[in-house]
């Protein structure tokens, strides 16, 4: 581990230091060393936030398309089980013509 040593540093500055040290109950090493981590790891904390913020937008994003994908196959799942509630329930006629409006054609 290395030192710091800083100079000149303004009384008003040390005096304000040196309350907020004893009002945490610490030595103003402690108070100062605690303090200059926290600004340096702030660097880390942002760029760590920032990519979690970008993993949590890529898997919404995902998410939003796996719904998209589900609604559709439902959507056809649903065309599907009412042509066999039609082919099971209904004459050659009947499917004709239920067929020809679901296709938008003659299918004969």
């Amino acid at each position: 581990m290395s030192d710091i040593l800083i100079r000149d540093v303004d009384e008003l500055a040390i005096d304000k230091i040196d309350k907020a040290a004893k009002k945490a109950k610490v030595s103003r090493q402690v108070y100062l060393k605690s303090l200059l981590e926290r600004v340096a790891y702030f660097d880390v904390f942002i760029e760590e936030r920032d990519r979690f913020e970008k993993v949590v937008m890529s898997s919404q994003k995902q998410m939003e398309q796996y719904l998209l994908q589900q609604s559709e196959l439902y959507e056809s799942v649903s065309r599907i089980e009412s042509m066999l509630y039609l082919l099971l329930d209904s004459d050659a006629e009947e499917i004709y013509q239920q067929l020809t409006e679901l296709v938008g054609k003659e299918v004969r």
